[in-house]
Order: structure tokens, then sequence, then C-alpha cells
């Protein structure tokens, strides 16, 4: 049986494997997602789930990749955090994107209109100090492209994982000649589950919000200034949006527990990665035997029996 939902992936950087497991579990259970949204590695997750690829295909593709190659150096660390606004340049990540969703879609460049589930990447723009929701936001002030579906994907995800220090940020050209500076949606957004938030009434579809815990808030040595630069990124990472009892009557959250796995820890072996893989399997299982989320689950599941047929769809 096909149930619909949407759903909602926290950052957590190379932690976003354990998204993988989970989102298995709920498919396993006849999950499919109506609409999609993430930041950092949720963005990655939620840009390859609206192209098509299931939770077997995506682990397929964790399993070969080489986290350590995303670790493209635009030169020494320290000059290339004075120099280059980051250690690592970001092109291969980029690269690797464009790759996975052209050979999903059969198109060498794709864009939020191609993709078959409806999906939105938060990033943040330094420039003019705000979040920046892909691809809606892009048409609004102060971006004002003239499509902003036709905005590539990929460069939406590499925005969006941009880790300050770690990453040289996204450069956006503005038709005005602006060049906005974007980074890692997590500084502003890292759980956005507001973006599903029912407007006007009750919620039809049920979110379900992945989010990765722990790892970032073990003790970590700050004795050099690298160390110090990874320690806050991974303390500003780790923060969560909103408690789960303030969101509870529209998302059930999934909490998935990733300790000692830290964000930007790129050195994970296969062991590491299938260990990360089970954990959100097991937190996924978890989630879906706890009464209170089939307690949820029946709630909606009345809710769209009754709905009236011309209603809108909360999305």
């Amino acid at each position: 049986m096909v149930r619909l939902a949407q759903a909602v992936f926290k950052g957590g950087g190379v932690k976003g494997i354990a998204l993988v497991g989970a989102l298995a579990v709920a498919e396993e259970r006849g999950w499919r997602w109506r609409a999609v949204a993430g930041t950092s590695a949720g963005a990655l997750v939620a840009a390859l789930v609206a192209a098509g690829y299931g939770a077997e295909a995506l682990r397929r593709v964790v399993h070969d990749l080489d986290l350590r190659s995303f670790a493209d150096p635009a030169g020494w660390k320290v000059a290339s955090l004075l120099l280059h606004e980051g250690i690592f340049k970001g092109e291969k990540l980029l690269a690797e994107v464009e790759r996975l969703l052209s050979e999903r879609l059969g198109r060498p460049r794709v864009t939020f209109r191609d993709l078959p589930v409806a999906c939105q990447i938060v990033a943040t723009d330094l420039t003019h100090r705000r979040m920046l929701v892909f691809p809606h936001d892009l048409a609004r002030p102060p971006y004002g492209l003239e499509d902003p579906y036709d905005f590539p994907v990929a460069d939406a995800v590499r925005a969006s994982t941009a880790i300050p220090f770690f990453f040289q940020p996204y450069r956006l050209e503005l038709p005005n000649g602006v060049r906005a500076t974007l980074v890692d949606g997590g500084l502003l957004s890292n759980f956005p589950v507001h973006l599903f938030q029912p407007v006007g009434g009750p919620a039809y579809l049920p979110t379900f919000g992945f989010d990765l815990r722990g790892g970032d808030d073990e003790l970590q040595p700050t004795d050099t200034p690298l160390e110090l630069v990874q320690a806050m990124v991974n303390t500003i990472l780790s923060a969560r949006d909103l408690s789960d009892l303030e969101n509870q009557r529209y998302v059930r959250t999934i909490p998935i527990d990733t300790a000692p796995y830290r964000t930007t820890q790129f050195d994970l072996d296969a062991e590491d990665k299938e260990a990360l893989y089970q954990r959100g399997r097991a937190a996924a299982e978890a989630f879906f035997a706890d009464p209170a989320t089939v307690a949820w689950l029946q709630d909606f599941a009345v809710r769209r029996a009754l709905r009236p047929l011309r209603a809108v769809l909360s999305v």
C-alpha cells in the first residue's frame, strides 16, 4: 500500500548517511514522498529523493562514494582559509551531485522544474543576511530571477552544503549585478520543518522529520586554529530549529543518534558508513513501532477520509 507524506531532512555533513537507513524503513512501510526539503547533507538527500532515487539506490551510492574525494583542497589549509574563504573548493561535490541527478533523469543539467517530486533546499545568504529557500525565494526581492524553477538543483545543493571555513562559499550572480555569497543553510535553519507548516487549516499529509543527533556534542579539541574552527562550525550546525512539542501536530521527528561521528568527519570507511546506515534503520523502526506514531498516523488517515475533494494539499 502506497501512502503519501512529506519529508524534511536535517543537515549533518557526512552523518547524513544515517538518513538513508531511515528512508529505507519508511519506504518498506509503503511511504512515498509528495514533497521534500532539506539543509546541508539533508539538501543532498532531498535532491536525490526528489529526482527519483529510492533508498536502496541511495545505499549503493553511499557505499561507492569516497567522501575524502570531496575534500579537494584549494591550497595549504591555513592559506586557503585566508585567501579562498574555505579549505576545500567544493567543485568535486558539485560535479558528483550533477552526475547523480543527470544519470537518474537523463538530462545534462537538472533544474527544479525537472524534478518529479517538489523539493525545497535551504541556504544562508551572507550578503543579504537572510535565509534563502530554493527555488521559490529566487523569484522574490532581492534576487529577482525571472524563472526560479530553471535554477540547477546541483548548484542549490552546493550552496546549502558549503560548511563555513571548510568549503568555499557559493557565489550567486543576480540580475542586478550583485554576487550573493551563500553558505550552509544550517547556520539559520538546520532542520526546516517550518517549510511544511500548514496555513489556514489542518494538515492532511503527515510530515516526517529525519533528525540527526549527537556526535557534535562530544568534547572536541580546540588547541589549534583549525581545531577551533571545526569546533565552532560543529556547534552551530548541531542546533535544532524548533522543539518536537511545538511541531508535533503536523510533523513527527525520527531522532537518529549519530554519536560519535562528526559533521566534518570525511574519513569514514565502509564499516563506518554501514554503522550510520544501521543507526538510521534502527531509529526509524523504533519510530514506526511507537504507539504515539501509530495514533498520529491514524488521525491523518481519518482527516484524509473526511477531507473535501477540492481541498488544497498542505504543501
